[in-house]
């Protein structure tokens, strides 16, 4: 429950204002759980409201604790009735706390021969672990036995107890031994076997902890009676009456939507009249069809039923139309005939409104089947995003229907099953694809009013008709087009990689003196750490770690460090790039199709999977040569193009910084300027070092990092990096106003919004805890920059797009990475897409500094970059 609670945002409520954060979180948990587990017996252990024998015994026993939140207090009888839907009995005992009643229940379960699992990060229960008892840390999914017990505290579980008592513990003010920390009292237990032979022998024990083991003595004794849990506590139940039954799924989710936990509803779950029980016909005469469509009183809801693949051969099998609730028709469309002259005329009629759930992919779909899409008013994915692009990631429609509806829609696999039953989609009968498919278009027509609404509400109406749908058939088009690739360039690429991938490992292997796997942490820091002898740096939960960071200071005291970098390197470009973009060439094609996502990222930057193209490095000799591979087909060349600095350009102009807006207006180097801020010296003496600390600073203040990270990054302490933010703010104060300002009003409103208007909402800001509050104001001060460059590149694009049809010219938008255009142009074409390209993301709008776009040009793509 505390978990929940401090971990979920305190703004989680349900429209009457109800409290959920820790109900929500709870329940979320507890259903997780039972992925994979089927326990036969089980109980959840509540503590009671009143004191316990402890508090008896001593006084300050927890004193330190405060009062439960009244928030959380508030939800206690909804986690209770969450226990109580999902079929679970639960215990509160008057006089014992949680800890008691489950060591009873564990102590009964293991007489009788069950295992136990304890599902609790209390460490506490340490002392009950044995070999059939283990437990679950569900937070950090971590599962302690016997020997993690030992290899985490030092001691084993039996004497676990002895050693809480001895260093005691601060969060239930359990006093313990002054001066005596957990590896003194685990290497006291290893020489005296537990606390009464310790303070037995204590006048044996040398140095400062013999004088504190003989003044604590009673304390430690004191702290070991209250740190035992009492496995004797008197039950009104026995185990037997602990059997388990599944939860019964109407109960279930009729409490989820009660509380609107929309989320959590089984694929099952309906609502009394839901349209989806609804019979939708087949339709058999599309003049008939159209007719009806064409006189329906609003926008009609579109979903194409398709399979085969991505774009470009994706193969619509099917559409289903919804005009007015629960009735749906769908068109079943046969793999090669002709598509139906008055559909496609209604279609392409930009008078008849239109709605659809991810429009990008009705446009290519239809485009395969070469018909027009016009008239789209519409997209509830598109729409859900815009009101919270945080909320309903990846905003599928059936997240939007269980969100906006409360009611599940049918899963695919009940269409065309799963694994080897799995059918083609065209084997499916046109009956069960009208029944899945206008369930599905009736989902989508219903929820689509109370979207559209919503947009109205928050002054987001206008974005989406002007910005997202239109960028939705600019991508369709990229999509569909791809980029070519040499496949052959890239096989070589491959066997270079792996080639020098070898020849690492040999070296790596040579200096270790033996072979060893350097893809394995265990393996790799055991040759660090205790064959070579190197300092450790950072522990994990598990050992040591052999994170980036740590290998790259170690990299100064030995070379197998460096060589481990480049092992982990070279292999991330095999595994990354040279095989997942041959894997991605389409055989029918030879180009790449890659997934342009416009809800995937809460930022609204565009992000492509399918692969991920957008993480290809360019800076490095590698990522160049891997560019390599993008080319122009014959006769054409790649043109690129990419904003110089837009994010600090959209600082400047949100800012109004004098310094910031005068280095943009006279085309001064910007990290030049910066470093002679922050070294007090003139630009034109600013050495290539000190440049580099003043780039690195300017776009530490884009992402708000503090000192520690700031100094981590430049390898510097931490109060020096404490003094370089000092100076970079008392030099730039209008940007320090600006992010003070930006972030107040966002601890006020709960958001922040781009150049253009779009919203971010911050659940962080409302959280209980204080480092979420911190993350939150990293995203508020962000956001606005990093949102506007990626509205500022949508924008570009869309008019790209429009001036490129315009002027008959025939070059087209291949990719975009970030704040970069790539295009393929046609030979002659060249000069004349660089300067229209340019002209257009320079002009895009009007800030207080210039837009400035580099353009190339080449036979690849990083010819052309």
């Amino acid at each position: 429950m505390y978990r929940a609670y401090y971990k979920l945002p305190g703004d989680l409520r349900t429209s009457s204002g109800t409290p959920t954060n820790a109900s929500y979180g709870f329940a979320l948990m507890f259903r997780k759980l039972f992925a994979g587990r089927k326990p036969d017996f089980g109980a959840v252990v509540f503590d009671p409201p009143g004191p316990t024998f402890r508090d008896a015994r001593f006084a300050e026993y927890k004193a330190e604790r405060g009062p439960m939140p009244d928030a959380l207090a508030a939800q206690i009888p909804d986690i209770v009735r969450v226990v109580e839907a999902f079929n679970f009995p639960h215990f509160r005992v008057e006089g014992y706390e949680a800890d008691d009643v489950i060591g009873t229940l564990t102590r009964m379960a293991r007489e009788r021969g069950d295992e136990v699992l304890i599902v609790s990060g209390d460490k506490d229960f340490c002392q009950l672990i044995d070999d059939g008892t283990r437990m679950l840390d569900a937070m950090r999914e971590i599962t302690y036995d016997r020997e993690l017990v030992r290899k985490k505290w030092g001691v084993p579980p039996e004497r676990f107890v002895d050693l809480l008592a001895l260093i005691g513990d601060k969060i239930d003010n359990v006093p313990g031994v002054p001066g005596i920390g957990a590896k003194t009292a685990a290497s006291l237990l290893e020489t005296w076997g537990s606390l009464d032979g310790i303070l037995e022998h204590s006048d044996e024990i040398k140095g400062r902890a013999q004088k504190a083991l003989q003044e604590h003595r009673e304390s430690a004794l004191l702290s070991r009676q209250l740190i035992t849990i009492d496995r004797a506590v008197p039950l009104d139940r026995s185990l037997d009456d602990l059997k388990l039954s599944p939860p019964e799924p109407g109960a279930l989710n009729g409490l989820f939507r009660e509380l609107e936990f929309y989320s959590l509803l089984s694929e099952d779950a309906r609502v009394e009249a839901e349209a989806g029980d609804a019979d939708y016909p087949v339709a058999t005469d599309p003049d008939a069809l159209v007719s009806e469509l064409r006189t329906a009183p609003g926008p009609v809801a579109v979903e194409p039923l398709w399979g085969g693949g991505p774009a470009p051969v994706a193969d619509l099998v099917g559409l289903s139309f919804c005009a007015a609730s629960g009735r749906a028709v769908y068109l079943p469309l046969h793999a090669k005939g002709a598509f139906p002259d008055p559909v496609r005329a209604w279609f392409a009629d930009p008078a008849q409104p239109k709605v659809a759930h991810n429009v990008k992919k009705l446009a290519q779909v239809l485009a395969a089947r070469d018909v027009p899409l016009e008239g789209v008013v519409g997209d509830t994915m598109l729409a859900s995003f815009l009101l919270d692009p945080n909320k309903l990631i990846p905003h599928r429609l059936d997240q939007i229907s269980k969100e906006f509806l409360q009611r599940t829609l049918r899963p695919w696999k009940r269409l065309v099953g799963s694994g080897q039953s799995e059918r083609n989609l065209r084997d499916v009968a046109a009956e069960e694809a009208a029944s899945f498919a206008g369930h599905r278009a009736d989902a989508l027509f219903e929820a689509w009013p109370e979207l559209s609404r919503r947009l109205e509400t928050e002054g987001l109406a206008r974005h989406l008709d002007a910005h997202e749908i239109p960028l939705s058939f600019v991508l369709a088009r990229m999509e569909a087009r791809g980029i070519c690739i040499d496949r052959e360039d890239l096989g070589r690429l491959g066997e270079e990689f792996a080639e020098r991938l070898s020849e690492v490992e040999r070296r790596a292997h040579e200096a270790a003196g033996h072979p060893f796997n350097l893809g394995s942490t265990k393996q790799l820091s055991r040759v660090l750490f205790e064959e070579l002898g190197l300092p450790v740096l950072k522990r994990t939960k598990t050992g040591y770690s052999t994170a980036v960071e740590v290998l790259e200071r170690l990299a100064k005291r030995h070379p197998i460090a460096e060589l481990v970098l480049e092992h982990r390197k070279l292999s991330k470009l095999i595994s990354t790039y040279t095989n997942v973009l041959q894997a991605a060439i389409h055989p029918k094609t030879g180009r790449i199709h890659a997934d342009f996502q416009q809800t995937a990222s809460q930022t609204g930057r565009l992000i492509s999977t399918e692969p991920d193209l957008q993480r290809t490095p360019i800076r490095t000799p590698e990522g160049r040569r891997i560019r390599e591979a993008f080319v122009a087909p014959p006769g054409h060349r790649l043109v690129s193009a990419d904003w110089s600095q837009v994010e600090l350009r959209i600082l400047a102009h949100f800012s109004e910084d004098p310094l910031l807006l005068e280095s943009f207006r006279t085309g001064a180097d910007v990290h030049r300027r910066t470093a002679g801020e922050l070294f007090d010296t003139a630009p034109e003496n600013v050495t290539p070092e000190q440049r580099s600390v003043g780039k690195t600073v300017n776009f530490a203040t884009i992402y708000g990092q503090g000192p520690t990270a700031l100094g981590q990054i430049l390898d510097v302490p931490r109060k020096e990096a404490e003094g370089i933010i000092q100076r970079y703010f008392e030099r730039y104060a209008g940007v320090r106003a600006w992010l003070d300002q930006t972030i107040a009003s966002a601890m006020e409103t709960g958001r922040v919004h781009t150049l253009f208007g779009r919203i971010r909402r911050i659940p962080e800001l409302s959280s209980n805890s204080f480092m979420d509050v911190q993350a939150g104001q990293r995203i508020a001060s962000n956001t606005p920059i990093q949102g506007s460059a990626a509205d500022l590149c949508k924008l570009a694009m869309m008019r790209i797009d429009r001036a490129l049809t315009d002027a008959a010219l025939r070059a087209r938008l291949v990719l975009q990475i970030h704040d970069e255009l790539v295009l393929e142009c046609p030979e002659a074409e060249v000069s004349r897409v660089a300067e229209l390209v340019k002209h257009h993301m320079e002009s895009v709008a009007e800030l207080r500094v210039p837009l400035l776009a580099e353009v190339g040009s080449g036979r690849t793509w990083s010819e052309a970059h």
